[in-house]
């Protein structure tokens, strides 16, 4: 098999399962737009920022390259709803040439506003958009997702969040390099220690940052000893100092699950505070007593910090908990292999 990945790059899925599949011994390729991030990945393309870069390698080196890629590979694995070309006008003909297409859903590809809003008290598709702007994200995704399922020969989801929206995708949780990522257990907690939380929001909005801001000011005029550090716009190797630097990690109060922050901060031994919803385990082989998270979303987030602030030795245990559920769950090796067997069964 010889299997490209791309072109979009979101979590690094692109770079990092074609990075397991070649590990275990499948030719594959992942060939990505241009990152800022300059995350994993085996070919990025230029930035597109620049005029000279727009004229040589968008216009002219791209379009040959993404012809040579299409008879290059026998399967295609696309992400967020994305193909080789623009408006996925490509799609047609993989099939036509004996082409298999797999597509990977990512988030709001999938995620519709009209639904969640209606089945969800809490959500952060209610935050990101107002009715009409929801209503015009619902369309698009309708009429992309309905162009494209007549193409597509398996679907993926990241998470059991995107689950409801797509019946039929497999689940393959979102995948990292564990061991790019150093253990650094919680050993203990002194007690006249403040209670050291980070956050790192992609979207304040999407990850219900000012509900934990307020939580962490009213428990801090009420006493007690905690601490808050909302990480932006830093690089990535000063973002894993400052994880270790906080006993806890606060990822999500909206959406219902968790993602790559979370995930990085449970691989260093940092367990997590997010909220996950209970109807979503019926997509997933876990239970909630299986994940090693702390569960609180915008509503219940001041209690649930005030409970960890007096009993904070639980997160002596769940850092290794913690751990062990990452190289278990999302190591990329282990989700390569079942990506390959999708692959072969196709």
């Amino acid at each position: 098999m010889r299997i490209f990945h791309g072109l979009v790059n979101y979590g690094t899925q692109a770079g990092m399962i074609a990075k397991g599949l070649r590990e275990i011994g499948v030719k594959a390729k992942s060939h990505t737009t241009f990152d800022a991030y300059k995350r994993q990945t085996d070919f990025m393309f230029a930035d597109s920022r620049k005029p000279l870069n727009k004229l040589l390698y968008y216009r002219v080196l791209y379009p040959i390259l993404k012809i040579f890629w299409f008879f290059s590979y026998d399967t295609f694995h696309f992400y967020y709803g994305t193909s080789l070309w623009k408006n996925q006008k490509d799609l047609p003909y993989y099939k036509r040439f004996g082409k298999k297409v797999v597509m990977h859903y990512l988030g709001y590809d999938v995620e519709e506003y009209e639904w969640s809003v209606k089945n969800y008290s809490i959500t952060n598709l209610s935050q990101s958009f107002t009715q009409d702007e929801g209503r015009i994200h619902d369309d698009k995704i309708r009429e992309r997702r309905k162009y494209e399922a007549q193409f597509l020969n398996a679907e993926i989801v990241c998470s059991p969040q995107y689950a409801p929206f797509v019946p039929n995708a497999q689940l393959i949780p979102l995948a990292i390099d564990v061991d790019m990522f150093k253990f650094h257990p919680i050993e203990h907690i002194p007690e006249d220690e403040p209670l050291r939380l980070i956050h790192v929001p992609t979207s304040r909005k999407k990850k219900g940052t000012d509900y934990l801001i307020e939580a962490v000011e009213e428990l801090q005029k009420e006493g007690v000893q905690i601490e808050l550090d909302v990480c932006e716009g830093v690089t990535h190797a000063e973002l894993l100092s400052r994880y270790l630097q906080a006993h806890v990690s606060v990822v999500a109060l909206l959406g219902g699950w968790y993602g790559t922050a979370g995930i990085e901060s449970m691989a260093m031994g940092r367990p997590i505070v997010t909220f996950m919803r209970e109807t979503l385990f019926e997509y997933s082989q876990l239970s909630s007593d299986d994940i090693p998270i702390i569960n609180a979303n915008r509503d219940t987030i001041k209690s649930v910090l005030n409970d960890l602030c007096n009993n904070k030795q639980q997160l002596v245990k769940l850092s290794h908990e913690a751990r062990a559920y990452v190289e278990q769950e999302h190591h990329y090796l282990k989700l390569a292999e079942r990506c390959k067997s999708i692959y072969e069964s196709l």
